[in-house]
């Protein structure tokens, strides 16, 4: 009788340890295809170009109304908040932002019709 209570002793621990090995190989170790792609996504740059609908110079704040959407963008980077100074309500402007988590950063922002280097350019062909 003693034997039979060890031996399911044994079994019953046997058992719940196959059980946790089980469990943990079950887990991928690596994230999923699917879940790899929107990471790569998430971290690539986006471009828009809008107009400007309310600016904040001293905090960074940007919002830009587009065709499709209102844009919410935290400004980050010296040469990209300088080029705040310049830009008002009202401006149209090309914007470079990428999507980090639960909020839009921009990189870039430069008026629409304006070169890198602050000339105007034309879009004109003759």
């Amino acid at each position: 009788m003693e034997k039979k209570i060890v031996v399911s002793l044994f079994a019953g621990v046997g058992m719940l340890a196959l059980a946790g090995v089980g469990y943990s190989q079950s887990l991928p170790s690596t994230p999923e295809r699917g879940e790899r792609g929107m990471e790569s996504q998430k971290a690539s740059a986006k471009r828009a170009t809008g107009e400007v609908t309310s600016i904040d110079a001293k905090t960074g704040k940007l919002a830009v109304k587009t065709g499709e959407k209102e844009l919410n963008l935290a400004v980050e980077g010296s040469s990209a908040k300088k080029s705040l100074e310049s830009i008002k309500v009202g401006d149209k402007v090309n914007v470079s932002y990428r999507d980090q988590g639960a909020m839009l950063v921009a990189d870039s922002i430069s008026k629409a019709g304006m070169s890198r280097d602050g000339t105007e350019s034309s879009s004109k062909i003759n």
